[in-house]
């Protein structure tokens, strides 16, 4: 006797895939053991998990730490009015539900770093949907440590990028051997001179004199020799190049060396001076705000940000009015007309923006970034595909082969991909030779002094004990701050006055306890003055 209740089942999901079948190679029972791993679920999370839900994926696991925003609702379609305030990855959980009633989902309202080993090592394939560069350098890392493939995205305005990347000894195919070896002999032929392989030179320069000739040169003496290179390089490719080339990819890391700086150094920036732009006036106006009222403005609450708004908006008058005096001093001034006046002042306020609108405070305090859906549905939809072949390749089935080169890059206004083949680099603090050093940029105010360098490691994450540490310039080798040593331990010395310029590199080293305990023995900060 059969269940018939089970059979049923077993038809309505054989359906449901049918036409995934047709597709050669496609085996269904791949999707129904497979787990695939989504960080973000946002713009681009939500289109990826239900594309993985629709084709019949046995497991997502959701991770992300935000709650539903009512912008959200114009490009997440997981979510729908009356879910703000929820957070993401239960609410995304619950619908993909209603779209599969077989898929299993697991999700966390929790940072990524924080979650357990385990969750990711269950995972066959990893998805980045992540709008933070300091996330996505973590999730890389941990990727790198446990072999596992990650494909990591993003999106601004018309534009976005997609990287699939495959670390070291993952087990995974990736590239041909053959092509690699064209590639290298392609190089050796630029490296040769003249008087190394006359022949071959006098050959190309006859080609160019003569087309016709063309063929019969090649193979007289260009060929040869073409081949004669590919015969050393085959020989010593399995253990001179196949490590380097084959079946890995640069990472994430590779690609950003030095990220950008912490939007909150931005702001703690800002409000040791003067607001710049209309950016820093939103910011200036929130600490406004918390003086008058002792909180911080819930944005949230439309009367709360309408008062932000007002404070913001006496802010950037103030900014037109410095800008407007310092480039038109009184005397000028009186020789002026009126229209003149106007002009100069219209021309302030193109170039500050107009007046602020409501939607405003969110986007600057929260460090939106520039999004459209038809942009996210493209990149989402490459990110998907790429997430589907590696799926296939791990678990031994090959339905296409991975991007390459693995980063493809698209602009929305023109209509065009751009394949970029990026350089996996040695000195790659995730997944090259170097260890124990760390890049970092921190943004610091014209009049800032040693101290504030320890104040912005601790703003970017970076809680060092100035006891600890010392500040050297690693080309100089000039010491800046030597906390055992009293004459160069004074956090109150200006930057400027130790001719400490902008983008400026300086080290921070480990002493004492710290050099014992520290995994980073070696920060290396680019200064940027705002």
């Amino acid at each position: 006797m059969f269940n018939l209740t089970e059979k049923t089942e077993d038809i309505v999901k054989s359906r449901m895939y049918a036409r995934q079948q047709l597709i050669d190679g496609w085996d269904q029972e791949i999707l129904d053991r497979g787990t695939v791993m989504i960080i973000g679920v946002g713009a681009l999370g939500c289109e990826i998990a239900k594309d993985f839900a629709l084709m019949g994926i046995g497991k997502l696991i959701l991770v992300d730490l935000d709650t539903i925003e009512t912008s959200n609702l114009s490009r997440q379609m997981l979510f729908r009015p009356g879910d703000e305030g929820r957070p993401k990855a239960e609410v995304a959980a619950e619908r993909l539900k209603e779209m599969n009633p077989y898929l299993k989902v697991d999700f966390y309202f929790e940072k990524l770093q924080k979650l357990p080993i385990s969750v990711y090592e269950e995972s066959d394939v990893i998805v980045a949907a992540l709008d933070n560069f300091n996330a996505r350098l973590d999730l890389n890392k941990i990727c790198l440590r446990l072999k596992k493939p990650l494909v990591e995205a993003g999106t601004v305005g018309f534009e976005g990028h997609c990287q699939i990347i495959i670390p070291e000894g993952s087990g995974l195919n990736y590239k041909s051997k053959e092509q690699e070896i064209d590639k290298l002999v392609e190089t050796r032929l630029w490296e040769i001179t003249e008087m190394e392989y006359p022949d071959y030179f006098k050959a190309q320069r006859r080609i160019e004199q003569l087309e016709e000739e063309i063929e019969n040169i090649k193979a007289e003496s260009i060929t040869p020799l073409i081949q004669k290179f590919r015969k050393e390089i085959e020989m010593v490719f399995e253990w001179k190049y196949a490590p380097e080339i084959l079946d890995q990819t640069p990472c994430y890391r590779c690609l950003v060396p030095i990220p950008p700086a912490d939007d909150k150094l931005v702001a703690a920036c800002t409000l040791k001076g003067l607001p710049r732009n209309r950016n820093h006036c939103v910011i200036k106006a929130e600490v406004d705000f918390e003086k008058k009222y002792g909180h911080k403005p819930d944005l949230n609450l439309n009367d709360e940000v309408l008062r932000l708004k007002e404070f913001a908006q006496i802010e950037l008058k103030k900014l037109r009015e410095r800008v407007f005096n310092e480039n038109v001093p009184e005397e000028t001034r009186e020789n002026l007309t009126q229209d003149e006046i106007r002009e100069w002042k219209r021309n302030i306020e193109e170039t500050f923006g107009p007046d602020y609108k409501f939607e405003e405070m969110e986007n600057i305090l929260g460090n939106k970034i520039a999004a459209i859906q038809t942009v996210n549905s493209v990149i989402a939809s490459i990110q998907s595909q790429e997430t589907l072949k590696l799926l296939f390749r791990v678990n031994g089935r090959n339905i296409g082969d991975p991007m390459d080169p693995p980063y493809i890059n698209y602009n929305g206004t023109y209509g065009l991909f751009d394949h970029l083949d990026i350089i996996k680099r040695e000195d790659c603090l995730a997944c090259g030779k170097i260890e124990g050093e760390e890049n970092v940029q921190i943004v610091v105010p014209f009049d800032a002094d040693v101290g504030y360098i320890f104040e912005a490691m601790k703003i970017s994450g970076y809680e060092l004990d100035p006891e600890l540490w010392m500040i050297t310039n690693p080309m100089t080798k000039e010491i800046y701050w030597n906390p055992y040593m009293p004459s160069m331990k004074d956090p109150d010395i200006k930057l400027t006055a130790l001719k400490i310029k902008s983008n400026d590199i300086i080290s921070l080293t480990p002493l004492g306890q710290a050099l014992t305990e520290s995994e980073i023995k070696k920060y290396n900060l680019v200064i940027t003055f705002m």
